[in-house]
């Protein structure tokens, strides 16, 4: 048996006491996105909030931790939520992949070798980290969700492409 702990095995979220929310505000922070002055509260608040709250939040004051990091829908910024939304937190430098589709607004036809086929456009979290299906559950219908990956689902479905590539005997759709 290994101890791979501190070790990063694809996904960079391997520990969650530290990755993705708890280590996020100084991420945010250092590059910028948040002033100072939210930055220090929340610290000495020693809030903590997890991805997902799949855990339960910490801090001296849950109630302003909480206002700090959640989005308002107030129309003011100020909190972590409202200050880094639109960013896609995978990758700081990309804008975010095509968020808020409900498998319903993913399923795309396309014509393989004179037959059409439906496959959904990109891939979900829930798709392509399975754990959180099971933290998470099955997406509600509806539900929308993030959504990446969507221009390689099409490039890769459209038939053009398939002819170009040679796979005139594929019989299926790629996802």
């Amino acid at each position: 048996m290994y101890n791979l702990k501190g070790f990063m095995v694809g996904n960079g979220a391997t520990d969650w006491d530290f990755d993705v929310s708890p280590s996020f505000p100084s991420i945010a922070y250092n590059f910028n996105l948040v002033p100072k002055s939210l930055y220090d509260e929340y610290n000495s608040l020693e809030c903590v909030v997890y991805f997902n709250d799949f855990k339960p939040r910490s801090g001296k004051n849950i109630t302003r931790c909480s206002e700090l990091w959640d989005e308002t829908d107030l129309g003011t910024s100020g909190s972590f939520g409202d200050l880094t939304k639109d960013l896609n937190w995978y990758d700081l430098y990309r804008p975010k992949y095509g968020e808020g589709l409900s498998a319903e607004e993913r399923t795309v036809t396309t014509m393989v070798n004179g037959v059409e086929m439906t496959y959904k456009k990109g891939r979900t979290l829930r798709e392509s980290s399975p754990f959180l299906k099971t933290l998470l559950g099955e997406a509600k219908p509806g539900e929308k969700e993030y959504t990446m990956d969507l221009n390689a689902s099409a490039y890769f479905n459209d038939p053009a492409v398939q002819t170009a590539m040679h796979l005139d005997t594929f019989n299926g759709t790629w996802s």
